[in-house]
C-alpha cells in the first residue's frame, strides 16, 4: 500500500508535458478497451442472436414437412379408398379382389421415397365393427380387432379422416408388417450426460398413421376402415429432406452444416447426425435437460448444445399424437463451428482496427499535447513581462497552431489591463473630488467594472506561473505569492464598490422582515466573535409584508449585527427591535454597547472607503454598500450615537401595498 502511495505522489509530481502524455494514454487505452469490449458484446449477442433467429425458422420448416408426410400419407389412403370400390369389396367380404392394395406397401430392402412414389410401410382395411379383413403387408392374419388403436377407433366414431403419430407395441408393428423387424427393434446407447431411459431397447416404434371412413353412398351407413401407417424408426426420409430443404446439403470443413432429428421419447430414431466413425447416431439420447424441458414440460428448447461429436446452434419441439401426449421430439441444428469462426474473425478485426485507431489517436493526442505545452510557455513569459510592469508587451500571434484566439484575447487582455490602469489613476484623482454620496457611487461603480476583468486576468495568470516557478527560486515566488494577495485584495474591494452601486438583480418578493432578521442571526450567533454578546429581539408581531430581495437585506443586516460585534469586542448587548410606524412603514433598530462613534465622523459613514477601524481591518465598503442597498428598496438608513453608549442604526422599509414599483430614484424614505 505505501509503494503504491508513493507512485501516485510521484505521478503527480511530473510536469504538465508528462501528465499529458500519461492522461492521453490512459484515456486512448481506456477507450480502445472499452470499445473492444463493447465490439465483442455486440458480435457474440447479433451472432447468436442470429443464428438462434434462424433455427427458430428452421424448426418451423421442418415441422412443415414434417406435417407434410402425413398429409400425402393421408391423400394416398383417400385416393385409395375413394378410387376403389373398396365399398362392394367390403360388403362382398371379397379378400382376393384386395390384393391390389400390396401394391401401396413399400420394399424394406431400398427405402428411397425421395426418388419413388410416395409408399407407405403397413395397411389395413377393417369393417365398420374394427375387424380386420385384410392386410396388405401381412395378409395372413386377419379377423383380430383394431378397435384399441385409437386411430381406427376414433375414425369409426366420428365418421372422419384421421391423422396422427402414435406409437405402436413392436409385437402390433410385426403383425402389421413381419418385414418391418429390423427396423422396429432399436438399441439404446447411453451416456453420462443422456436421459434416465431404464430400458435398453425400444419396445415401441413410432408410427406416422392415417385412417379414413369407407361410407355406403346409398344408405350413408359406415362399411368399413381403410388405415395406413408409415414407421419412422430408422426411416431417414423426412430428416434428409429437412437437412436438403432447409440447408441444401451444405457442409463446413467436411461436415454437413444443418442436421435434423426426429426423436422417439428422448431416443433418436430417425437422424442426419453422425457418429466419429460415419453412422448416423441411431439410439442415442438426448441431454437431461433437454428432456426434462421438451418431453416432461412440453416447451420449446432453443440454444447451443453439444450433439454426438460437436456443438450445435439447435432448437427441439414436441411431437403429440392424437391425445395430445408427448411421445416425441422434432430437432434441427446449425453447426456452431462456421459462426465460431465468424465470430472470432470479427472479434480479432475489431481488435485490429481498435488498436490502429488508439495508436493515431495517442498520436494525434501527443502532437496536440506538446503544441499546447509550448504555448504554455510562451504565455508564462508574457505573464512575466506583464508581472514585471511590462503593459506594453504583446504575443505575435499563430494562426497555424490554432492558438491564434487566445494570443488575441492576451494581447486585448494586455491593452486593457493598460489602459484600464491609466483610466483608473485619472478616475481615483477624480474620485478624491467628489463630495455626494451620488457622484461617489456612480464613479466606483465605473471603476469597478473597468478593472474587474483585467484584476481577473492577473491573478489567472499569475497563479499559472506561480505553479510553473521552481522551488528553488524563493525570492520570485514570495514576490507572486505577494501579487495574487493585493490582487485578490483589489478585488475585495472592486467587488464591494460594485455591491455599493448595483442596482438588485434578483426578483423582488414580498417578504416578512422578522423572517430575515432571524434568518440573519441564525448565520451569526455561533460565530467566535458572538461569543459573550447577549443578543436580544424584541419583534413585532403581526407586521405588515415589505417587498425586497432577501439576500440583499440579509446582507445588510450581517454588515451591521458584525460591525456591532466588532465594536462590543467579546461583550456587551446587542438588541434588535422592529415595529410599524404610523406613516405606513416598518422600523427596525439595531443597536449595540460599544465605544460609539465620534460625532464629527458620524457624517462619513456611509462614504465609500470611510472606515474607523485600524488598517487592513476593513475596507470602508461595508455601510456604503447597505446604504445603497437600504436605498433600491425605497427605504432610508441613519445613524445615531452617544459616545461610550454605543450606536444605534434606524432603517425604514415601506410596506408592501401590491404593487411591485420599486423606484430607482435618489429620494430616500424619511425618517
Amino acid at each position: 500500500m505505501k509503494i503504491n502511495t508513493e507512485r501516485i505522489q510521484r505521478l503527480f509530481k511530473l510536469d504538465l508535458q508528462s501528465r499529458l502524455v500519461f492522461g492521453f494514454l490512459i484515456a486512448t487505452c481506456l477507450t480502445g478497451i472499452f470499445a473492444t469490449i463493447i465490439s465483442i458484446w455486440t458480435i457474440n449477442k447479433s451472432t447468436i442472436a442470429e443464428v438462434q433467429n434462424r433455427v427458430r425458422l428452421d424448426i418451423n420448416t421442418a415441422q412443415l414437412i414434417y406435417d407434410n408426410s402425413l398429409e400425402k400419407m393421408t391423400s394416398l389412403i383417400q385416393f385409395t379408398a375413394e378410387g376403389y370400390d373398396l365399398r362392394e369389396l367390403i360388403k362382398r367380404r371379397d379378400i382376393s379382389s384386395m390384393e391390389f392394395l400390396q401394391s401401396l406397401i413399400r420394399s424394406q430392402t431400398a427405402i428411397h421415397p425421395v426418388n419413388d412414389h410416395f409408399l407407405i410401410d403397413m395397411l389395413a382395411l377393417v369393417d365398420a365393427e374394427g375387424t380386420v379383413l385384410y392386410r396388405a403387408s401381412n395378409p395372413a392374419v386377419r379377423g383380430d380387432s383394431l378397435l384399441k388403436d385409437p386411430v381406427v377407433r376414433s375414425c369409426i366414431e366420428k365418421r372422419i379422416s384421421i391423422t396422427s403419430t402414435e406409437l405402436m407395441s413392436i409385437e402390433d408393428i410385426l403383425r402389421e408388417n413381419p418385414a418391418l423387424s429390423d427396423r422396429a427393434l432399436t438399441d439404446i446407447i447411453k451416456t453420462p450426460l443422456s436421459a434416465e431411459i431404464s430400458e435398453d431397447v425400444l419396445s415401441e416404434g413410432m408410427v406416422m398413421k392415417a385412417a379414413y371412413p369407407i361410407i355406403d353412398r346409398k344408405s350413408n351407413r359406415l362399411v368399413g376402415v381403410l388405415v395406413g401407417g408409415i414407421l419412422v424408426n430408422k426411416d431417414n426420409t423426412i430428416v434428409d429432406k429437412i437437412q436438403e430443404t432447409v440447408y441444401h446439403g451444405e457442409k463446413y470443413k467436411g461436415q454437413n452444416m444443418g442436421v435434423a432429428t426426429i426423436f422417439q421419447g428422448g431416443v433418436r430414431i430417425s437422424t442426419n447426425v453422425m457418429t466419429k466413425d460415419n453412422k448416423r447416431a441411431i439410439g442415442t439420447i438426448l441431454s437431461k435437460e433437454v428432456y426434462d424441458r421438451v418431453i416432461k414440460e412440453g416447451e420449446d428448447w432453443v440454444g447451443r448444445a453439444f450433439v454426438v461429436k460437436d456443438w450445435y446452434i439447435t432448437t427441439y419441439t414436441p411431437i403429440f399424437n392424437m391425445d395430445k401426449k408427448r411421445i416425441g421430439v422434432l430437432y434441427t441444428g446449425m453447426l456452431e463451428a462456421k459462426y465460431r469462426d465468424i465470430k472470432w474473425d470479427l472479434i480479432w478485426t475489431s481488435i485490429g482496427v481498435t488498436t490502429l485507431g488508439m495508436l493515431i489517436a495517442f498520436i494525434i493526442s501527443l502532437r496536440l499535447g506538446n503544441n499546447i505545452i509550448r504555448r504554455i510557455r510562451i504565455l508564462k513569459k508574457a505573464t512575466d513581462a506583464i508581472a514585471a510592469g511590462n503593459l506594453d508587451y504583446q504575443l505575435s500571434p499563430d494562426k497555424i497552431s490554432g492558438f491564434d484566439i487566445l494570443d488575441e484575447a492576451f494581447n486585448d487582455m494586455a491593452r486593457s489591463l493598460k489602459d484600464h490602469n491609466d483610466r483608473l489613476q485619472k478616475m481615483n484623482q477624480q474620485l478624491t473630488k467628489i463630495e455626494k454620496l451620488t457622484a461617489l457611487g456612480e464613479m466606483a461603480a465605473s471603476v469597478a467594472h473597468e478593472i474587474n476583468n483585467p484584476l481577473g486576468g492577473i491573478l489567472l495568470f499569475s497563479n499559472i506561473v506561480l505553479e510553473d516557478l521552481p522551488e528553488d527560486k524563493p525570492l520570485l515566488r514570495e514576490n507572486l505569492q505577494k501579487i495574487i494577495y493585493q490582487t485578490n485584495r483589489c478585488k475585495e474591494i472592486v467587488q464591494g464598490l460594485l455591491d455599493f452601486a448595483r442596482t438588485p438583480t434578483g426578483e423582488m418578493f414580498p417578504l416578512q422582515i422578522n423572517d430575515v432578521i432571524m434568518t440573519s442571526l441564525k448565520l451569526i450567533k455561533d460565530q467566535a466573535i458572538f461569543h459573550g454578546i447577549k443578543i436580544e429581539t424584541r419583534l413585532a408581531e403581526n407586521l405588515p409584508e415589505t417587498i425586497g430581495d432577501r439576500s440583499r437585506l440579509e446582507e445588510v443586516f450581517l454588515n451591521l449585527f458584525i460591525n456591532a460585534a466588532d465594536a462590543m469586542k467579546g461583550g456587551g448587548t446587542l438588541t434588535i427591535i422592529t415595529k410599524r410606524r404610523s406613516n405606513n412603514s416598518i422600523r427596525i433598530s439595531i443597536s449595540d454597547t460599544g465605544k460609539g462613534i465620534d460625532k464629527d465622523l458620524l457624517s462619513h459613514i456611509f462614504e465609500p472607503f470611510f472606515t474607523t477601524k485600524a488598517p487592513g481591518q476593513g475596507t470602508g465598503l461595508g455601510l456604503s454598500i447597505a446604504y445603497g442597498i437600504i436605498r433600491k428598496h425605497n427605504g432610508s438608513i441613519d445613524a445615531e450615537c452617544k459616545p461610550g453608549k454605543g450606536t444605534t442604526f434606524i432603517i425604514a422599509l415601506p410596506v408592501y401595498n401590491g404593487e411591485t414599483n420599486l423606484s430607482d430614484n435618489n429620494n430616500a424614505f424619511c425618517t
